[in-house]
């Protein structure tokens, strides 16, 4: 061995590596602000991609938006900006129009956490992973039976995913249901939101006075008035229409509320291939597009450049039954599709993704989600929802879900980044140190050392141990490492990031129904 080769594994030794492992140990893992570049996954050609848009323009020209109740205001700003109304009350929209609002749209923006090493950039082609739906049902840890969901289920949700590094923000996926009044549930369910992870969060809600009041809550916790709007650590899927092709009155007052108070918006089209949408896939991306782009010139009539994403989720049915199919084939290519046409426009896209039928964590769970995520974050998908945690395509959500899904994220960002190509990385000199003068294997190498971090994932759950190591750790599965893990969470990760001056200011303002802790 050459004096040089055995300076260089000498500098081996234990302490960088139990560092490394306690890292990642640690119940809080900083998250990089950047995605991966992504978009090598292309359904589409780009003859197709222009054919969609082509369409979707003549769509809002010629078939155009039809309402629900009375003409919201941006819409009335919009027929004096140079949209029409048809002989049918259609509100038609010229291409010029809507290009002229993808032109002002931003191309990326930031969406801010509680901790600023939380913070990410939301960019067209760049994939950041959340959690996102509305279950109405958990699978219970302890029973292992299904119940409804409570305002604790979204308290214990944030708190669990708050630990899990390839999740990147955590919208609300189990409903309060033991809240009825909507407008108590919103704050409830932000509070519990806020309170329970330092990482960006998100909701749906239920009216302008909800915005408001959410808003205001931000601005306290991030301590003082108007700092929402500066730094927003919250971001909504607020559409504006209900398919196929039509405003609603109700949705599009939020909506412009919701910008008005500086929340990031997912220009949400839930269409549902073969029920409100064409059965064929084409059509189905069409009009979702056309309607996505609608709610894009909608918002920025509201405020010019306000941050958003395209967030055109066409959906799937079995036709055979009408009911929705979240981990199927078609609903991998949808997502992809629509996240290929908005990296194409330059704009970030929200997609729906991890939505399997599979009502607990099994094999279908994991093969339907894995090709829903990887497919969307391979086109480029800038936020892809519901990527952790939901069954029975949305209606459910599982603990352990997030905790085994954290797993399949990492590995699916590794495959986005690829293999990186340089001449250190290309390892020349470690081959012919190696094979000319060396032990004939690498893994004392320097090198090996340097890369084990930056090249390699390891999961935290996922079993890489021997047949007789995993037999005499008592044969556990993956659900049960899973239990495990989230009942030690639960039980010992208590964020306190809103301090008790804080929340004592919220609990004054509103009505809050979670207990102190």
């Amino acid at each position: 061995m050459t004096e040089a080769l055995q300076a260089r594994r000498s500098r081996r030794g234990t302490s960088g590596r139990m560092a490394r492992v306690a890292q990642r140990a640690s119940p809080v893992v900083k998250r990089s602000p950047h995605g991966p570049q992504a978009g090598a996954y292309r359904p589409l050609t780009d003859t197709q991609v222009q054919t969609v848009l082509d369409t979707a323009f003549r769509i809002l020209e010629s078939v155009g938006m039809g309402m629900i109740g009375d003409l919201p205001p941006a819409a009335k700003q919009m027929l004096e900006n140079g949209a029409r109304l048809s002989d049918a009350g259609r509100i038609l929209i010229p291409r010029s129009m809507v290009e002229d609002a993808i032109a002002a749209t931003p191309k990326s923006w930031t969406l801010h956490g509680q901790e600023p090493d939380r913070t990410i950039e939301i960019a067209a082609g760049k994939p950041h992973f959340g959690t996102a739906g509305g279950a109405v049902m958990i699978l219970d840890s302890e029973t292992g039976s299904y119940r409804e969901t409570c305002l604790q289920d979204v308290y214990d949700m944030a708190r669990l995913v708050d630990t899990l590094p390839n999740i990147h923000w955590c919208y609300r996926s189990p409903v309060a249901r033991d809240i009825e009044d909507d407008y108590l549930q919103d704050i409830n369910t932000a509070y519990a939101l806020l309170k329970g992870t330092t990482l960006p969060f998100g909701l749906s809600m239920s009216s302008v006075e909800s915005v408001r009041a959410v808003a205001q809550m931000c601005d306290i916790a991030l301590g003082r008035e108007g700092q929402f709007l500066e730094t927003p650590i919250a971001h909504t899927v607020q559409g504006a229409g209900v398919p196929p092709l039509r405003f609603a009155y109700e949705r599009c007052i939020i909506k412009e509320e919701a910008i008005r108070q500086g929340f990031p918006i997912m220009i949400a089209s839930a269409t549902q291939a073969g029920a409100t949408s064409p059965a064929p896939l084409a059509g189905s991306v069409a009009q979702s597009t056309a309607e996505a782009l609608a709610g894009i010139v909608y918002a920025n009539t509201v405020k010019k450049g306000c941050p958003l994403t395209f967030a055109a989720w066409p959906f799937v049915a079995d036709l055979r039954t009408g009911a929705m199919s979240g981990g199927s084939g078609e609903q991998s290519v949808l997502a992809a599709a629509v996240a290929q046409i908005a990296c194409h426009l330059g704009i970030p896209a929200s997609v729906p993704a991890g939505m399997t039928d599979s009502k607990i964590p099994d094999a279908q769970s994991g093969f339907e989600k894995g090709v829903t995520v990887a497919l969307a974050g391979h086109a480029g998908a800038a936020m892809i929802h519901e990527s952790a945690g939901m069954h029975a395509s949305l209606m459910g959500c599982s603990l352990e879900s997030y905790v085994i899904d954290n797993d399949m994220l990492g590995n699916i960002l590794r495959t986005i980044r690829g293999v990186e190509v340089s001449d250190s990385l290309l390892s020349f000199d470690t081959i012919a140190d190696v094979n000319i003068d060396g032990e004939g294997h690498y893994l004392g190498e320097a090198q090996t050392l340097e890369v084990m971090e930056s090249e390699y994932v390891y999961p935290a759950l996922s079993d890489r141990q021997t047949i007789s190591e995993w037999e005499e750790q008592g044969e556990l599965s993956i659900l049960d490492r899973a239990r495990s893990y989230t009942r030690s969470i639960l039980e010992t990760h208590h964020p306190t990031h809103l301090n008790a001056e804080k929340d004592a200011v919220i609990r004054e303002a509103f009505d809050i129904r979670l207990n102190q802790v």
